[in-house]
């Protein structure tokens, strides 16, 4: 039987036959505005709220920013500092002063990401870890898409040992079809998000160990996040 990770939204996990495989790298594509983050946020919460460790990777905002966008919605990550951390590849951009604990001067050093990703992951403890990163697209423009493969192939394999998931977020249209199609190798599973008429959209493309339908379902965000109305 495959074991999953609840991703926090009850219909789709119906969908994913439970959530998302252990060990799996999943991609979540879409344009800006589309939910991605919300997504991410909601994924995070549920793992923090079972007790499971989390680190957040944060290209496109500050921790900060980001703490605030989720207590939006009732999830406080910073309850859970003691198994939950972030992993600032943001604040650089700013040429000030950096608080994180774990932070890194740029995505651009390959090395040092590494290295500082090590160090997050021995500080958030032993146990299954949920890792998210907002966004790889951010990444990519610091970094050739083949290096940035091989090194998400490295953060995968971390994943994978700790039999958690990894959920990375992909901006659509900033990268050219031949680099995504190079991204997507490294991912078990690819879940594509829309807007269409003002209203969201969400559909399974694939996911290992899985049978996705492969239809579009309406969602909306709600005061307690991402909400499938179909």
């Amino acid at each position: 039987m495959v074991k999953r990770e609840e991703t926090g939204i009850e219909k789709l996990d119906s969908l994913l036959d439970g959530g998302l495989p252990k060990g799996s790298t999943v991609f979540l594509i879409g344009e800006p505005g589309t939910g991605k983050s919300t997504f991410i946020n909601q994924f995070m919460e549920e793992g923090l709220s079972n007790s499971e460790r989390g680190l957040y990777i944060t290209f496109d905002n500050a921790p900060e920013e980001v703490m605030e966008s989720a207590n939006n919605f009732g999830w406080d990550f910073e309850e859970h500092k003691d198994n939950f951390a972030f992993l600032d590849a943001y604040s650089w951009k700013l040429g000030k002063e950096v608080d994180s604990e774990y932070a890194i001067q740029g995505p651009s050093d390959l090395n040092a990401f590494n290295m500082t990703l090590t160090d997050a992951l021995r500080g958030i403890g032993e146990g299954e870890k949920r890792i998210v990163a907002d966004s790889i697209s951010t990444m990519v423009l610091y970094t050739d898409v083949n290096s940035a493969v091989k090194f998400l192939q490295v953060v995968s394999a971390k994943s994978k040992a700790s039999d958690g998931v990894l959920l990375l977020t992909l901006e659509e249209g900033v990268q050219d079809k031949e680099a995504v199609s190079k991204l997507n190798y490294v991912a078990d599973g690819v879940i594509n998000l829309k807007i269409e008429d003002d209203k969201r959209y969400i559909k399974i493309s694939r996911m290992s160990k899985t049978s996705p339908e492969r239809e579009w379902h309406r969602f909306e965000i709600k005061d307690n996040g991402i909400e499938l109305m179909d």
